[in-house]
């Protein structure tokens, strides 16, 4: 629990602190080992840092298909999911490959969409 809880932060603090909202931005080419886009999301932000990779999106389907598009996607790709989280406005996963962690936060955003956090990250 308190690894989901650490891991949330991050992705609120790099999300507050360096976030970039472009439009028409591009999927990063590295997160396509994590798994695809979703389909028909928006991308809103992307952000790099040193051995972190983070994109967000939006999608105006709901939390629980996004995550079980998610957890499809994962497993499809040879990551081990490790922790998975489900509250009213809130789905979460975390998977784990060879060095690397993947995070996947899914929560309903104020205008009615859900918003995607995916973050790419080797293991601490």
């Amino acid at each position: 629990m308190s690894k989901n809880i650490i891991i949330c932060a991050v992705l609120v603090f790099f999300a507050l602190c360096v976030n970039v909202c472009l439009s028409q931005m591009q999927y990063p080419q590295e997160m396509n080992q994590v798994s695809a886009p979703y389909p028909g999301a928006t991308i809103t932000q992307t952000i790099m840092v040193p051995g972190n990779l983070m994109v967000g999106m939006e999608s105006s389907d709901n939390l629980e298909k996004i995550l079980e598009f998610y957890k499809t996607n994962l497993t499809a790709n040879g990551w081990t999911i490790s922790a998975e989280t489900r509250q009213q406005e809130h789905s979460g996963l975390i998977a784990e490959k060879g060095e690397n962690n993947a995070v996947v936060n899914i929560s309903a955003g104020q205008s009615g969409k859900s918003i995607i956090m995916l973050m790419l990250a080797p293991k601490q």
